[in-house]
């Protein structure tokens, strides 16, 4: 038989061979990273912020836990079945860890009110949060210390993922969150696995990446209020598939066909993903949502809400908001006919502000959108584009002019929303905010129930077995 020859194929510019002399991809970094941090390594800002954002993140879950489309994803998960492993949010069931974190995280975004990297622009916490305590649930006797370092690690490592692009929010067409949530989510489950091998799970996570600007920009579609939990629970397949021994990619970050080259025409700043790792740990820098809606409003809603509480009881004449480039977007937005659409609407939040002088969950439901007075005080207001307003290309800054009947001018800016680290919220807000979630699906005796939230998760290091938290998750 006649021997048959391979031929000889030139690579074209276009075809990216691995270079034997380009740097180590990130991910190894990251994998050194998660696999050897230990509880005593956070620093105690880290811990502290950890703590905030559990809780916080459960109160989202808990409000978001009736959510029409969160109802959906547990009626399809209960119906596929499967070994009762973890806790769902609000309900007195368990589902499959990767169900669990489906559900769960379909919860979280409900109501557009869990916890931002203003600077990042991702929703850490729900991801690791999450994928960490359905895992830790599913093995059993985990303590709250690797929980609590899970859970850091992976908010960490999504902050330096989103933070290392150099471009402006709306200068891709991808949303961050879910596109760098899915690492954190596989490298905080990894965690609880004690995977050795970390880099698989996040080179297991690299083809489930996914989520378009639409979800944002688009209207009456319900994927953004269940979009994390369609795309984490890939992530727990992801680190389960390695703790088999799986292999993932190897070129998950810097590769030529890596996440930023693939998606974000490798505009990032490589130095920035291991900058100060395993010192700095960028959930310090987290902010806490005092109100629904998209964080994009939160600095025009601190402004405006600032204003009206100092002049309680005046009328007011009209408002003219100062935007950027992505808040301009979110004004031109038709006005809602659903909750989600209302959520990431200017017009809409600075007319509930205008009327209720807060910003009631109860304000975006979907037979409260067009409520009168809102819709007459969203004749009151207008908006002009400053590009001053783009300084820090993510999250905007917040200026408004108020104009009241008595004639009356009052102007005010405001640097970083309320919830940022350097505008944070105080505690009894926090606790407020707790309360109102739990309220919001009927919960009975809110106060001793936020109050037992606080108090085991501020000891969570002493926790024998997070089974005891899922527990409190519970209707």
């Amino acid at each position: 038989m006649a021997t048959r020859h391979r031929p000889e194929i030139a690579l074209s510019s276009h075809d990216h061979a691995p270079d034997p002399n380009a740097p180590p991809d990130t991910v190894l970094a990251f994998a050194r990273h998660a696999a050897a941090t230990t509880y005593a390594d956070l620093p105690p800002n880290a811990i502290t912020a950890a703590k905030w954002s559990i809780m916080d993140t459960i109160s989202c879950m808990l409000a978001g836990s009736r959510g029409p489309s969160a109802l959906a994803l547990l009626e399809v998960a209960k119906s596929w079945g499967g070994t009762p492993e973890s806790t769902v949010t609000g309900h007195d069931i368990k589902l499959p860890s990767y169900l669990a974190t489906m559900v769960n995280c379909g919860m979280v975004h409900q109501h557009d009110f869990d916890d931002t990297h203003d600077t990042a622009v991702c929703h850490p916490t729900s991801a690791s949060l999450n994928a960490a305590l359905s895992t830790a649930e599913s093995l059993g006797g985990v303590d709250g210390r690797t929980l609590l370092t899970a859970i850091a690690i992976g908010v960490d490592i999504q902050c330096r993922l989103a933070g290392a692009l150099r471009g402006m929010l709306w200068d891709y067409h991808w949303v961050r969150a879910p596109m760098v949530g899915i690492f954190g989510a596989a490298v905080s489950a990894g965690k609880i696995y004690k995977l050795e091998g970390m880099h698989n799970a996040m080179g297991l996570s690299l083809p489930q990446v996914a989520g378009t600007l639409e979800s944002v920009t688009g209207v009456r579609s319900a994927v953004r209020t269940m979009r994390d939990g369609l795309i984490y629970k890939d992530a727990i397949l992801a680190a389960k598939l390695a703790s088999r021994g799986v292999r993932g990619e190897d070129r998950v970050f810097d590769g030529p066909y890596g996440l930023y080259a693939a998606y974000f025409r490798s505009d990032y700043n490589r130095e920035f993903l291991t900058h100060e790792l395993g010192r700095r740990f960028e959930g310090a820098g987290v902010s806490l949502k005092p109100w629904p809606f998209c964080r994009h409003t939160h600095g025009t809603l601190t402004a405006l809400l600032e204003v009206l509480e100092e002049n309680a009881g005046a009328e007011v004449r009209d408002v003219l908001l100062y935007v950027g480039k992505g808040n301009a977007i979110i004004c031109r937005k038709p006005w809602p006919t659903t909750s989600i659409d209302a959520l990431c609407n200017l017009v809409f939040a600075c007319s509930v502000a205008m009327v209720h002088r807060a910003v009631p969950l109860e304000a975006v439901e979907a037979g409260a959108l067009d409520a009168p007075a809102v819709v007459a005080a969203a004749k009151k207001i207008r908006f002009e584009v400053e590009a001053a307003m783009e300084k820090y290309g993510t999250i905007e800054p917040g200026h408004v002019v108020v104009s009241f009947a008595d004639g009356r001018k009052v102007e005010r800016y405001v640097d970083r929303a309320l919830g940022h680290p350097t505008n944070p919220m105080s505690i009894l807000r926090i606790r407020a905010k707790m309360e109102n979630c739990m309220g919001y699906v009927g919960l009975p005796d809110v106060k001793n129930r936020a109050q037992q939230l606080i108090d085991t998760v501020m000891v969570l290091e002493d926790m024998q077995d997070v089974r005891a938290l899922g527990d409190l998750m519970r209707h």
